[in-house]
């Protein structure tokens, strides 16, 4: 919330108390069914490998392409055909956020090259297979101590101290990415480098369009995307001679919030309601 506000001072405060955490040294181990509420883990949701009782989860699902056979990347034992899937296949863009020997890539997004399908990139932090389909065994992850760590490092870089950097390299140059230590000083500079990590350590994990929107960065991202797809959209897995329809991809101000329920306008005559609806 402090730093939805901006109030950055508060939010160094508020995550500096944040303690007994610890980063995991193989980041894909962070998401393994068999580490779950591990020493980075601050909150996760909890879900259990029992079919029969209803606590499984299946959001893999979501993250994998949809295939008539998902064993051929995952070993999940039926098809993937479901309405949801197909809509989370990793952009090129996100793909060439990782820097070149980043380790967090391979355990990010997985690359089938196998035969007699049409090849796309997949979300593989989430596949580790289900024994009864679609019940699978992976918590979800809501609050990590590496994002604690990014957090501390942008309230502190927005009130220009040093230290902010020493929180970014915590994450970015930790052992598990394989990567140097950053040396950059600058505050705007740092912004954008902060920013940058989290859209990398935290893919996939639901967290960049509100990134976007509180940084006030969603139109013009989001517009710069929508421009590359419908110039070449077979570059974003559009089958050949399909098109998106001109008003897809269209983000404006007005899609930046979610309308106030009408009932509450009507009791408090004082509540504007958001722009567009």
């Amino acid at each position: 919330v402090y730093l939805v506000l901006k109030q950055w001072a508060n939010a160094e405060t508020a995550l500096s108390k944040v303690s007994g955490y610890s980063m995991v040294n193989d980041f894909a181990s962070v998401y393994d069914p068999n580490n779950k509420n591990n020493a980075e883990s601050i909150f996760e949701v909890q879900y259990l490998d029992e079919p029969t009782a209803g606590a499984a989860s299946n959001f893999a699902y979501n993250f994998l392409p949809i295939l008539n056979d998902p064993g051929v990347i995952s070993g999940f034992p039926s098809s993937n055909t479901n309405a949801y899937a197909g809509w989370n296949t990793p952009t090129p863009e996100i793909i060439a956020a990782f820097e070149s020997g980043d380790k967090r890539k391979d355990a990010s997004i997985g690359f089938y090259t196998g035969g007699g399908y049409v090849n796309r990139p997949y979300v593989k932090k989430y596949v580790h297979g289900a024994k009864i389909a679609p019940n699978t065994n992976d918590n979800w992850p809501v609050y990590r101590y590496a994002e604690v760590l990014l957090m501390l490092a942008e309230a502190q870089n927005e009130q220009g101290k040093a230290i902010a950097l020493t929180n970014l390299n915590a994450v970015h140059a930790h052992p598990r990415t394989g990567l140097s230590a950053l040396t950059t000083t600058g505050q705007t500079t740092l912004r954008e480098l902060i920013q940058k990590e989290r859209q990398v350590e935290l893919a996939f994990e639901n967290k960049r369009w509100l990134d976007l929107v509180r940084t006030g960065t969603a139109v013009s991202v989001m517009s710069a995307q929508a421009a590359k797809i419908k110039a070449n959209p077979q570059n974003y897995y559009y089958p050949t001679g399909i098109n998106p329809i001109p008003a897809s991809y269209n983000i404006t101000i007005n899609r930046l919030l979610f309308p106030i329920p009408q009932r509450e306008v009507r009791l408090n005559p004082a509540i504007v309601q958001n722009p567009g609806y």
